[in-house]
């Protein structure tokens, strides 16, 4: 009796400590956040740089604003390195296994055999597939004349048809999924809300040479929220052609903000009622 209490009991430990960590593991990937960085200069190519990381750096793909090479770290450790040991590893495993196999003479004249044979048949197979290509060419270009002459016949050209693109202006103006847009423009608007940057940093200078353009541009930049972002500085040029950029911009996301998202879409029945009738038009 006993034992079986020790054995229960030790079960029981090790579900609990399966349990425990898979919520540490769930929690981990909805509540800790996926940092961002991203780095960029003016030049001749642009230069670009960033990194994107998980858990204190425990994972991270990063890109220096020098390099062109695209680096993923677990722990710290590249993981090409350590692909780099373990074929290593292998290729030193398979020549010392190598070094200690000892074939005789018999085996090494069968295989000398073989592979004679080998040869010999792929030489056969070769020559026969190269008569039937011949003798299917042969049929194909008559076969193609043939083809040649039905074709004015067949060709007809398409229509281009607008039932699409009024259909689309009727889901648009329709009162019943009037309710279902509007939801779904919102979350979207938070969804760009949320996605942006949390710090932004840089300078933007440029001039066409034309002062009515630069001004035209000057105004079509203003209406973007980014521009007025703390730290961001655009100064327009209107006497010479300049262009001149740099920036750093960093932020923030979280897998439970998708997943709150989620579950407010699919419990909504608007929003539900105007996807499947999108999914419909598509």
């Amino acid at each position: 009796m006993a034992v079986i209490l020790m054995i229960l009991k030790f079960l029981g430990i090790l579900l609990l400590v399966a349990l425990c960590l898979v919520l540490f593991a769930s929690g981990s990937l909805l509540f800790v956040p996926v940092r961002y960085a991203v780095e960029f200069r003016e030049g001749k190519p642009v230069r670009l740089g960033f990194r994107v990381s998980w858990f204190l750096r425990a994972v991270q793909i990063c890109k220096s604003l020098s390099g062109d090479r695209i680096t993923i770290r677990l722990f710290g450790m590249d993981v090409r390195d350590l692909e780099d040991l373990f074929r290593r590893e292998k290729k030193q495993k398979r020549e010392y296994t190598e070094h200690r196999v000892t074939r005789s003479r018999v085996e090494m004249v069968d295989d000398l055999c073989d592979e004679a044979e080998k040869q010999e048949n792929f030489r056969r197979e070769e020559q026969r597939a190269q008569k039937v290509q011949v003798e299917t060419d042969y049929e194909d270009f008559g076969a193609g004349e043939n083809q040649d002459k039905e074709k004015p016949a067949r060709g007809k050209k398409k229509s281009f048809s607008f039932d699409k693109i009024s259909s689309i202006i009727t889901f648009i103006r329709s009162y019943e999924n009037r309710s279902g847009l509007n939801k779904i423009k919102k979350e979207l608007a938070a969804l760009i809300r949320y996605l942006m940057p949390d710090r932004i940093q840089g300078r933007i200078c440029f001039g066409t040479g034309d002062p009515c353009t630069t001004g035209w541009i000057l105004g079509a930049v203003s209406m973007c929220p980014a521009a007025y972002a703390d730290g961001l500085k655009i100064l327009p040029d209107f006497e010479e052609k300049v262009f001149v950029a740099e920036g750093y911009a960093k932020g923030k996301v979280r897998a439970v903000y998708f997943l709150r998202l989620f579950m407010r879409g699919y419990m909504d029945d608007d929003i539900k009622r105007c996807v499947r009738k999108i999914l419909k038009m598509i």
